[in-house]
This record gives structure tokens, sequence and C-alpha cells, in this order.
């Protein structure tokens, strides 16, 4: 089967992997890896004149600045940094590339996945949304049913999903080239999929009752279904608000009930729930979309869809995997697993994602140290940056906790004036960002807007090191809750003005 790469990827014009370890860290060291950091991606991963993408987050670690941001952007950590130092020389080797990725495949579904899974790697969360698509479209072979995608809460997942999940460009920019935003990924087709969102919030912001949520998408899901369409249904694990929605046991029915007629996809982009969580969500034949860049503290963007084993063993009987054309911008060819990468005639934008494969070299490095703690430890982190959060806003009498459990990991946050009128939230995040302090960008919730002060895995692991040396548990999260208590004496001194 024919490949067809363009433009040229770079790791293709080395002629081998000899002696590039000493050239790699010694004449560029620094200024090459941050380089390949911020490649790979779309224009949201572009660096301004401040070194920083439009998310505020620096390509090299920050340790003097406040990051509480991870529900959108975190800066690399300095474990972060050096596992992508260590993995350069692989990345830019034509002779170890290949091995490299499967090895980063391996940790993954190591991790998180049964035997039989594999991984598709995405530049971003929301392209995983088009691997879905092209995996659910592959199960009706040659004759893809029209599909109906299913998408929940569309306002707090990401901003692009809806247009990614309507088979159309969601930017202007790709990977590997030019796009053109709510214009139809060539090889989809105009009205090949009909989007719908779900809702898990009534208007005035509050949440909606769960098997409200539930019956809603059983109707859409069963009116597709009754017209012949292939329905992909989103299970939304974690919002960037801390919500889920279209519950698992309503999916498991539904694909028990139409087992030829409906796919479900979980979005785990957030990446905070447990492995175990997405193991079994494997294990039920769902596809689940991760990211490394959100709680696992990875630089922004790393995404990737986990492949259920029953999915796999189908589409492996299947001579060709359906390619949309319009999809080499997105994607590169060592993106997808083995099995299924030579089922598709191309094109693809390039051989390689170096860029994309450093970031999740970061992040597994700080997700793996996590999941090596022990378990009461990661919840005693989570339970104390709660009671942290709550007791400074306690103290604020312009600001308020949106809802939110004891343990979780998102906490949305309004703001308002002296005299209690709400504020735009965008103008307060950027006075932060000014000062060096980083939280979850605004999200609209009922008439007002929430910022988000967020935890993560490269936080719990500096609680857990700090107490493996010995120290008290209150020793040991201090210097969290002095970051804390500096950020938010500066967010309620911004209101009082």
């Amino acid at each position: 089967m024919s490949r067809s790469f363009s433009p040229r990827p770079p790791q293709e014009t080395l002629s081998g992997a000899a002696g590039l370890e000493p050239l790699f860290r010694e004449e560029y060291g620094d200024a090459l890896l941050a380089m390949a950091l911020a490649s790979g991606g779309d224009e949201r991963i572009a660096l301004g004149a401040d070194g920083r993408n439009p998310y505020g987050a620096p390509i090299r670690p920050a340790a003097k600045e406040i990051w509480f941001a991870s529900s959108t952007a975190s800066a690399i950590s300095q474990r972060g940094w050096e596992a992508a130092a260590n993995a350069l020389p692989l990345a830019f080797s034509a002779a170890r590339a290949e091995d490299w990725h499967a090895g980063l495949r391996h940790r993954i579904l190591s991790l998180l996945a049964p035997a039989g899974s594999d991984v598709v790697f995405c530049a971003s969360g929301t392209q995983a949304e088009y691997a879905a698509l092209v995996a659910a479209r592959a199960l009706d072979g040659g004759r893809p049913k029209t599909l109906f995608n299913l998408l929940v809460a569309p306002g707090e997942t990401g901003r692009g999903a809806a247009h990614a999940a309507s088979g159309k460009h969601f930017l202007d920019s790709a990977p590997f080239g030019s796009a053109l935003k709510g214009r139809t990924v060539e090889g989809f087709g105009e009205g090949a999929v009909t989007l719908a969102s779900l809702p898990i919030r009534d208007p005035l912001g509050a949440p909606l009752p769960a098997n409200d949520v539930d019956a809603v998408g059983e109707f859409l899901t069963r009116h597709a279904v009754a017209r012949n369409a292939r329905a992909l249904l989103h299970v939304l694990d974690c919002s960037k608000t801390g919500l889920s929605g279209f519950s698992r046991a309503a999916a498991t029915k539904l694909k028990a009930a139409f087992p030829d007629h409906v796919s479900v996809v979980v979005d785990a982009c957030q990446l905070r729930c447990a492995p175990e969580t997405i193991r079994a969500d494997l294990e039920a034949g769902f596809m689940v979309m991760i990211s490394g860049s959100k709680f696992a503290g990875g630089p922004a963007f790393s995404g990737a869809l986990l492949l259920p084993p029953d999915m796999m063993r189908a589409l492996q009987l299947f001579p060709e995997i359906l390619w949309p054309a319009g999809l080499a911008p997105h994607v590169a060819f060592l993106d997808w697993p083995p099995a299924l990468g030579e089922k598709i005639a191309g094109p693809f934008g390039a051989r390689c994602n170096q860029g994309l494969g450093l970031r999740w070299e970061a992040a597994l490095a700080e997700y793996e140290l996590m999941l090596a703690q022990a378990p009461d430890v990661v919840t005693r982190a989570k339970i104390l940056f709660g009671e942290a959060a709550r007791k400074n806003i306690t103290r604020a009498p312009t600001l308020s906790l949106g809802e939110a459990s004891e343990s979780s990991t998102i906490l949305p946050i309004f703001s308002q004036s002296m005299a209690g009128a709400p504020l735009p939230a965008e103008p307060i995040q950027h006075a932060l960002r000014t000062r060096g302090m980083h939280i979850g960008q605004k999200v609209k919730l009922g008439g007002g807007e929430v910022l988000r002060l967020c935890l993560a895995a490269p936080q719990i692991n500096d609680f857990a090191l700090r107490l493996a040396t010995g120290m008290n548990e209150a020793s040991a999260f201090a210097p969290l809750e002095e970051d804390m208590r500096r950020l938010f004496d500066e967010w309620s001194g911004l209101l009082a003005i």
C-alpha cells in the first residue's frame, strides 16, 4: 500500500543515530529542546515574542511562577523537561523513531489499558475527535453509515470540539499545514456527520439531574439508530468545571441494545479519573480520549485516543481503513498503531511528530511518578488542596466557590465587586498572569463566568516526595499552601480596587 508524506519530516534528513547524543546535548541543548516542544501543533502552541503560548505557558520550566491552571495549560515541570531532554536524540533519529513511539505506546497502555488495546497519538485532545470519527466510521467497512455524533457539554470541553466532532477543521492551522476553520475536512463529505449537543447544566448554570441527561441522550440515540445511522456517544468524564455527563451505564445499555449501530467514546482528556476507570471503559468496548497536558502536567498539547481490544480486533479484519485526505495536515504516520497504519493509504502530513512525542515524555514523567505514590497520599493531597482553597475563599468576600466535591481537583470560582456585582473573568486572569500567577481560563456558568483553581500531578508529586523525606503532612503541604495564599491575596486585592 502506498504512502504519501507531505511535507518531508525533519528526521528523514538524518543519516542515523550515531553520535546524536553529544551533538544534540552539547551543541544545541536547551534551545533545540524548547523548539521541538513547541512544534507539531497548531496555532495554539505557537510561542509569542514573550516566549509563551496563547495560554500564557512558557515552553521551559517556570519554577518561580505559581501554577494552578492545569484545566487549561501548565508550564513544563523540571522533571518533565529532563525526561524530554533525555528522549530528544530518539525523536530525531530516523533509525529509532519507530521504536521510540512503540515505547511511548507501551508505557501508556501498561498504565491504563487491558491487553489488546492500542493508542492513536493526537496533537491535542480536540484532534482526538478526528481519530474517533475515523475509527467509528471504519467499523462499517467500505460503506460507512451516516454518523450521528452526540457531544456532551461542548462549552465545558474544548473550544474547537464541536467543529472537530462534526468532521470540520476547528482552526485555520494544523500541525503540518494550513486549514480553514469551519470547512468540512475533505473526505468526510458534507453532511456525513450530524452533530447534536447534550447539555449538563440548566440556563442558570445548575447541574441537570443525571437521569434527565441520560433520558435525552437515549432518545436522540434511538432516533438516530431508527434512521440507520451509526451513533457515536460521548461520555464526559470530567468537564472544565469538574462535572460529568451522559452516564457510562446509559452508554453501556445502548451499546448492548444496538451493537452494530452504537459506538462510545469517553472524553477523559483531563485525565483526572483513576486508571482503573479508564481500563474498565476499554474493557466495556469504549474508546477513551486522554491528554497529557491537563492533570498530568505536561506541556500543551498532547492528546491520544485509546482503542479498546474488541475494536482493534474488528478493525484489523478490514483490508483498508477509509481515510479522509483532509486529515493529512493533522496526523503523522507513526501516530497510528502499526496494525492499523498499514491499512491506511494516507496521505499523512509527516512520518513522525517529534514535538508531540516529547510532550508525552514530559507528561509521563509526572503521571507515572504520581501513580507510583501510595493512594492515600494522593487522596490527602487532594483533600488538603480543597481545604486550603475553601479557607482562602472564606476570607475573601469578593470570591465564591461554584459547586465542587470535597476531593475535586478543579474548583470553579466566581469573582465579584465589593458591591456584589459579578465581574468578567478574563481581565482578572490576565492581571494575575502578569504577576506570574496562573489559573484555568474562564468558563461561562449560568449568567456568570468562573476561573478555575486546579491541582495537578506535579504538585501531588512534590507533596509526596517531601513526605518521603520524613516531613510531616503540614510541612510537606506548606509550599503549595503558601502559593495558594499568595494567589488569593493577589486575586482578592485586584477585586477590592
